[in-house]
């Protein structure tokens, strides 16, 4: 008997120290060790079916092995810290603290420096400061209540101001030249369309007298739930051909019709096991995909409609065979839609993937030509 509880103490405390070590340094390969451990507690059981022991123990092992030969790099095992390198290239945003919210996981209120480096000069170096809505604030923005009109931007990264000024995004661009509006970045890293709908949806408050979604191919991904940045996000799907709220994204192949604390997609996107079940299962590129993709964006145009709000996209593309299919469904519906895609490297931040000022700058004369064109 003192054999047994002996045995029991030192699996549980093997189990806790490989339990802490896997959510200190989100560790997928921790994680298994620590259910291999905790399994032991299994042949302390006389009368459990040893063909079962023996199967839950092999695919335990043999998944660990997986792991182990997938991560080749073995600098890669282990995440200690929020720094992504690339040969002299370094993003950092290793003080950006999220928030499990039901649109997934954003920054919480607080101010964040972000900076990417190459070699030892700056290729941005900026301050975030996001608000109690965990939306992005911009003090340079005046808002007030004398102003009857309300301007809603949605969007991703490109909306929120990756690696930008303050002055230089595309709803502060907006507002120096629509002085009449009171405008609201909505814009969310990592964001999508899917999120937009979720909060239209959940809050009509949060759509302008005119709401700007900018949109693109490239959030196919997103929708399918194949990025890690997805995880948590509200998703869709088709049944019977009306679109309808498919619970909160995990990975490619699984969705909950819960959320789970964000730690566990820290520690199970860090999984080169979940990466590769990921790439066979999805469906991000599929007909179906796209067909989800767009009933959102016409369902978004249609919650707009009804609270007699206008809505544009500004839709880029990624060079792909969907955007000729995406945009002969938004003229086919009748959505209003602006192509502001830009493909040259002067329209992007240097070293980076994401669209500079003065990519804001030609979308927001776009913007302003179809709001002239538009007025009635």
């Amino acid at each position: 008997m003192k054999n047994k509880i002996k045995n029991i103490l030192i699996i549980s405390a093997l189990f806790l120290t490989f339990t802490f070590l896997s959510f200190k340094f989100k560790s997928f390969m921790f994680l298994l060790l620590s259910l291999i451990i905790l399994s032991l507690t299994l042949l302390l059981i006389k009368k459990i079916n040893k063909n079962f022991l023996l199967f839950y123990f092999t695919s335990l092992i043999t998944l660990f092995f997986v792991e182990v030969l997938l991560n080749i790099n073995f600098n890669q095992i282990f995440k200690f810290e929020k720094l992504s390198t690339n040969k002299e290239e370094i993003i950092n945003y290793d003080n950006f603290k999220y928030k499990k919210t039901y649109l997934g996981n954003q920054l919480k209120k607080g101010t964040y420096n972000h900076y990417k480096k190459k070699n030892d000069g700056f290729i941005f170096n900026q301050n975030y400061e996001v608000g109690n809505n965990n939306f992005k604030i911009n003090k340079l923005i005046k808002n007030n209540d004398n102003k009857l009109l309300k301007a809603s931007f949605f969007g991703g990264s490109d909306i929120f101001g990756w690696g930008l000024g303050d002055n230089e995004t595309l709803p502060y661009l907006f507002y120096e030249q629509n002085k009449e509006y009171n405008v609201f970045n909505y814009g969310m890293i990592g964001g999508a369309v899917n999120q937009t709908l979720q909060m239209i949806k959940k809050n009509n408050n949060y759509l302008g007298d005119i709401n700007i979604v900018v949109t693109s191919s490239y959030q196919l991904p997103r929708i399918a739930c194949s990025r890690d940045y997805s995880f948590n996000a509200p998703s869709f799907k088709m049944i019977n051909r009306e679109l309808k709220f498919n619970g909160y994204c995990i990975s490619s192949f699984l969705t909950f019709d819960f959320q789970v604390p964000r730690i566990f997609g820290s520690i199970i996107n860090r999984s080169e096991i979940i990466k590769l079940l990921n790439n066979v299962f999805t469906n991000e590129t599929s007909s179906q995909n796209i067909k989800i993709y767009l009933e959102i964006i016409k369902e978004i145009n249609e919650i707009s409609k009804n609270n007699n709000k206008d809505l544009v996209v500004l839709y880029y593309g990624s060079k792909s065979k969907s955007d000729d299919v995406i945009e002969a469904y938004l003229i086919k519906n009748e959505i209003p839609f602006v192509n502001v895609s830009l493909y040259e490297k002067k329209f992007y931040i240097e070293h980076d993937k994401h669209f500079n000022k003065l990519a804001n700058e030609i979308w927001l004369n776009k913007l302003n030509k179809y709001l002239i064109t538009s007025k009635p």
